[in-house]
This record gives C-alpha cells, structure tokens and sequence, in this order.
C-alpha cells in the first residue's frame, strides 16, 4: 500500500514538472513562479509534491530558488545570432526629425562587438511593435533587442520581453510603470527642462510658459514631466512663480500636420515673453506666430525648444541638445553586457543633455 502511494506521488509531481516546464518555455510566466501553496491549490496536492515537482526543474536548470526572495525562472540559453534588433520609433516625425543619430550609435558600437543591427521602425504604432516583437522572438533572429516602447502600450512589449527571458534595454522613452524592474538609456529631461528654463530666466525673462502635448501631469509622458519639473524647478531658485503649462492643440499625435495656433492657444500665451517648449516639432510650429499675430520673433517672445532635429539649425532654434549617438552606444553596451551574462540586474542610465544657444532668444526688453 505504501509502494503504491509512493508511486502515486511520484506521477503526479512528474506531471505538475511537465505542466510547469510547458508553462516556463511557452512564456506563461515573467520571473517567478507561483508560490507553493498558490501551485497546490492550483493542482490539489500537497506542498511535498510540489517541493519535488520544482525540485525536479531545479535540477533541470530551468528554475533558481532564491532564499527568502521565491523561485525564479533561469534565463534560457538560445543559440547565438550575433544579431541585436533596434524596434525604434521617432524615425518618421516631419523637420528632419528622423534621429539618425541614435541609429548611428548604435549601428557603430554594435559593430565593435561584431554584432548586426535588425532595424524594424514602429513609427509609434502599438501593433506594428507587437507584430515585430513577436516576429523577432517566434524567429529567434537576435540574441536581444533594443525597444523605443510607443507612447501608451509600452508597458506591454515590456512585458512581453520578459515573460520570454529577451535581454532587452528601453531607450529613449521609459515609463513610470515600468521604470524600476528594466535597463534603460535615456536623456536626462529633468535637467533640459531645467537648462532650457534657466537660458531665459538668465536672460531677464520673468513670464514663461511652458508648451507640451498636455495642460497636465495626468496624460503625459513621462520624459514630458520631467521636463516641467525641470521648468519648475529653475523658477523656484530664480524665486519667481512658474508660469503656466499650456497644451500644444494642434499636437494630438505625432504624425499630424500642424494646424494654424488656435484663439485659445494665443489666448494663453498673452503677456508672456519666453517659451520653453516640450520639443523642436513644437517650437518650430511656433516660429509662424509672426504670420499669424504680427509678433516679431525674438525680441517680443524667446522661443527654446528641445532634441536639436536638423530643422532646429536650419532655422536656427535655440534648443536643448539630446546626445542621441551617446545614448544608443551605451544602450549597446549595456545589452551586451546582458546577452553575455555579465550582469543580472537592471541598470539604468541618464545622459546629459546641453543648451545649444541660437538665434530665437534673446534679453528680454522692457
């Protein structure tokens, strides 16, 4: 009877092995596991046979128990490509917004570690990142990926990226939902904002306002926040109230064609004389106020905007300056790093950026 039980036992945490093993390699689960008394629940068993359900993938390698932390899935090896994918967005926007720069960051630090880059643009849509994320992964074309997330299903590839074991690192954009548990390399916006901001303050501008694709904190992104706290903050230590945050109407996507400033737009921006605006596509949209309102520009309103597209010095806009090149060859390194298993915890990184001075701004005058 004992013998009989013992081998009762014994199919059953084979089968709750197998079913585990099935769920790790298909993705089901991101870093961990369910705790023990979730999986005998789950199956109907008790915690003895779930110990030697995953004491057997333990054993297998496909499990790492961590004490006091829980049991973590082992990153799976996969054949190497030498390949690393780039799944970019920002590489369509208008006025020579095309970011060339970050590619060649990356294209030449890849080279360095004899590596390929994988292009596949999204262009800020949500199902052309999934679609290439999922092709990527089901074709296992590239050892890891390099992800600019979209601005409102970032979060998912993300995850994505995770639950397969992908080494990955976000760049460019990194949310706030997901900002602690991945590596990242992005410009450090709090401090543009806070440069952008202190260029005007420096220059006697005491009424500024800060345009962007959101009036408000709930809705934006999160590099959009950064750069109004960066705004705030320059006029807390200048000791004047900061001025107000005001939305970019004409702005509700990316790809949209800019439209002429609406009355309430001007509205808002009466009585200002500096502008701090979210991006160059922004800013330079603004440079047309003098059609459309008869303001001469600098000299009755200083315009700053932000990432230094080529157009910013063909209308030579004061800007704030991203190093883009600096930050695809450390998203590189640091993903290498990953692929070859030289570091296990997420790291994370933000370059600074510098004030590139022009001909939109200038002292205020009374």
């Amino acid at each position: 009877m004992q013998d009989e039980d013992r081998q009762k036992t014994a199919k059953k945490h084979h089968l709750i092995s197998a079913t585990l093993r099935d769920r790790i390699l298909a993705g089901k689960y991101s870093e961990t596991i369910p705790g023990q008394r979730v999986l005998a629940d789950e199956f109907g068993v008790n915690f003895l046979t779930i110990r030697k359900a995953v004491a057997t993938l333990v054993n297998e390698g496909l499990l790492n128990k961590r004490s006091g932390r829980g049991t973590f899935i082992t990153r799976l090896k996969r054949a190497r490509t030498n390949n690393i994918a780039a799944i970019l967005g920002g590489l369509s926007y208008g006025f020579g917004g095309q970011h060339t720069k970050l590619v060649e960051g990356i294209q030449q630090e890849a080279a360095k570690f004899r590596h390929d880059v994988i292009m596949r643009p999204h262009l800020g849509d949500p199902q052309l990142e999934r679609q290439a994320i999922d092709d990527l992964i089901a074709r296992g074309k590239c050892d890891g990926m390099l992800v600019w997330p979209t601005r409102n299903e970032g979060s998912q590839a993300v995850e994505t990226l995770k639950a397969h074991g992908i080494p990955f690192v976000v760049v460019m954009r990194v949310d706030s939902r997901y900002r602690q548990d991945v590596s990242y390399v992005v410009d450090d916006d709090f401090e543009g904002g806070y440069l952008a901001t202190q260029h005007l303050l420096g220059l006697g501008h005491r009424r500024l306002g800060f345009v962007g694709r959101s009036a408000k904190s709930e809705g934006a992104d999160t590099f959009e926040e950064e750069r109004w706290l960066g705004f705030t903050k320059a006029h807390h230590e200048a000791g004047v109230p900061p001025g107000p945050r005001i939305q970019a109407d004409w702005m509700s996507k990316p790809e949209d064609r800019p439209s002429p400033l609406s009355k309430t737009f001007l509205r808002r921006i009466a009585g200002l004389t500096g502008l701090v605006c979210v991006n160059d596509r922004v800013a330079l949209h603004l440079l047309g106020l003098t059609q459309q309102t008869g303001l001469t520009l600098p000299a009755g309103l200083s315009i700053v905007g932000y990432d230094d597209i080529d157009a910013a010095e063909l209308f030579n806009l004061t800007t704030v300056h991203q190093p883009l090149a600096e930050i695809g060859a450390e998203a590189v390194r640091l993903l290498i790093d990953e692929i070859e298993g030289r570091r296990s915890e997420p790291a994370q990184r933000k370059l600074a950026p510098r004030l590139v001075v022009r001909e939109t701004t200038r002292p205020r005058s009374d």
